[in-house]
């Protein structure tokens, strides 16, 4: 979830990335930093946090814990050195599905480095611009077709040359807000806790006890992270993986999940009925909103970020074709290919 992080995996990301790093080219290719962050993490301590206090105070719990960190990170690289015989099957898209996730999947449709969610509507009406300059010049005959969300892979480079600006084209913040959203966007990489989703669908299904009134007390991501750091860690990166650990926790702590999901309700309407405090990233989430409703207004429809690449994608075979589908903001003339 966007607003409820495991705040001791940008630790382990970034001691994961060390050691690779160290070891020879030949070796470095034989590892997949997404399977050694998961390994190293089902073995750590869970660090859940879904305020912004929360976040500063395990912070720093984690700073104490970096001997530990590097330990473990070092198992994680003896035990899940690739196989080249096994293939895994990759997570579904939906196991993947959130907000950040939908801004590195965009990212990548429009070739635009590091984007943020401010930058987004430019990102878009540039790559549509671009598009349709390649018609109108009779430039679009290379342009193989592609499909909907989930119908195929898309390639990045299908719109835009590698020549053209637009694949140069990054978002450029000061340095701590760049820190900030590299963080940020850690829950777009591939792997996932196997239990979020039960216990956000648990925690959705028993909020219909609570009085009405009292609900605005009681928000999912306090209660997420409050359920998760209470349960056994259980991230995977692979379809086959996820199955087991699920199976493993239906088997032995459903009961238990359910439990600790009430507890966790009662505990954070208590808290927030004092003082609720603001969710992490809240600055970016109301970036994202503001992005996505220029969004809206530059395509006329309605974009948000659970649709947004196949939006996105839907525009940019408009614009290849050349249809007009945006509200141009001013009178442009399309990118020339060089």
């Amino acid at each position: 979830m966007e607003s409820c992080r495991n705040v001791i995996m940008e630790f382990v990301y970034r001691e994961a990335d060390t050691q690779i790093n160290s070891l020879g080219m030949g070796i470095r290719d034989k590892y997949n930093i997404h399977e050694v962050v998961a390994y190293a993490l089902n073995r750590l301590p869970p660090m859940f946090v879904s305020t912004d206090v929360d976040l500063q105070i395990k912070r720093r719990e984690c700073f104490l814990m970096q001997e530990n960190i590097t330990k473990i990170t070092r198992q994680a690289l003896l035990a899940v050195r690739r196989d080249p015989l096994r293939r895994p099957q990759p997570l579904e898209d939906i196991e993947l599905a959130n907000a950040p996730y939908a801004l590195l999947k965009t990212q990548e449709i429009l070739g635009w480095k590091n984007l943020m969610w401010c930058d987004l509507p430019a990102a878009i009406e540039d790559c549509l611009e671009t598009a349709i300059g390649k018609f109108n010049s009779g430039n679009i005959h290379n342009l193989n077709k592609y499909a909907s969300l989930g119908q195929r892979r898309i390639n990045p480079n299908v719109y835009l040359s590698k020549s053209s600006k637009a694949l140069q084209r990054k978002s450029v913040a000061p340095e701590n807000k760049q820190k900030e959203y590299d963080t940020y966007m850690l829950e777009s990489h591939y792997l996932v806790h196997s239990l979020e989703r039960l216990v956000m669908k648990m925690a959705q299904n028993r909020a219909q006890n609570f009085p009405p009134a009292e609900l605005r007390f009681i928000r999912l991501e306090d209660v997420l992270a409050r359920t998760l750091n209470r349960l056994p860690t259980l991230y995977a990166t692979a379809e086959k993986g996820i199955n087991h650990l699920r199976y493993y926790a239906q088997m032995n702590i459903g009961s238990e999940v359910a439990i600790i999901v009430h507890e966790s309700m009662l505990e954070v309407r208590k808290i927030n009925f004092h003082r609720i405090e603001p969710l992490i990233y809240y600055r970016i989430r109301h970036e994202r909103e503001q992005a996505l409703l220029k969004v809206s207004s530059l395509l006329n429809r309605d974009v948000k970020w659970q649709n947004l690449r196949e939006v996105v994608t839907e525009s940019l075979d408009l614009a290849t074709n050349g249809k007009v589908c945006w509200q141009r903001s001013q009178a442009k003339t399309a990118v020339p290919l060089t």
